[in-house]
């Protein structure tokens, strides 16, 4: 599936009233494949979707939501610790923030455990430096929890913004 037109048709229809909602919903639900049961790499899509709609909202919490509770990174990061990190930035970047991201990759190393690779670009305002961007390289390892897929491990590193065509 792909959340970046399916958030895209939400966004465009957003301000067209009952007709562009109604034609909003049916790309959705086109999109979504109705009544089609999910797959693990669907369900997998979904929290990176999920995710990158808290970060673009700013949602702390529900970005943490989506963090095992066994979380650890090579910076040092716990849960909690990332928990931080990532309020840090978006106090930081302020409400005009864009957050895109292209899953490069989501392969399984079992049906409990999934690596992905994305390429994750951050847009907006920096404060008092004015509008900014980056773009990360990101390796994440997600788990089947009990009660859904977590993020357990990530990696970033700086990419130049081309991984995002």
């Amino acid at each position: 599936m792909d959340f970046a037109r399916l958030r895209l048709a939400a966004r465009s229809t957003a301000s067209g009233g009952w007709t562009g909602s109604a034609a909003g919903l049916l790309v959705a639900l086109a999109l979504l494949g109705c009544g089609a049961a999910t797959t693990a790499e669907q369900e997998v899509r979904a929290v990176l979707g999920a995710l990158e709609d808290a970060a673009e909202r700013g949602d702390v919490s529900a970005f943490a939501e989506r963090v095992s509770a066994a979380y650890a990174d090579p910076y040092g990061h716990d849960r909690e610790k990332l928990r931080a990190f990532v309020a840090f930035h978006v106090m930081q970047s302020g409400r005009g923030r864009e957050v895109i991201v292209r899953v490069r990759d989501v392969s399984f190393t079992d049906e409990a455990r999934a690596v992905v690779q994305l390429a994750v670009g951050f847009a907006g305002a920096r404060g008092a430096r004015g509008l900014g961007g980056e773009v990360y390289a990101v390796d994440m390892d997600l788990v089947r929890e009990a009660d859904g897929w977590r993020v357990s491990f990530a990696q970033w590193r700086a990419a130049p913004a081309t991984d995002l065509l």
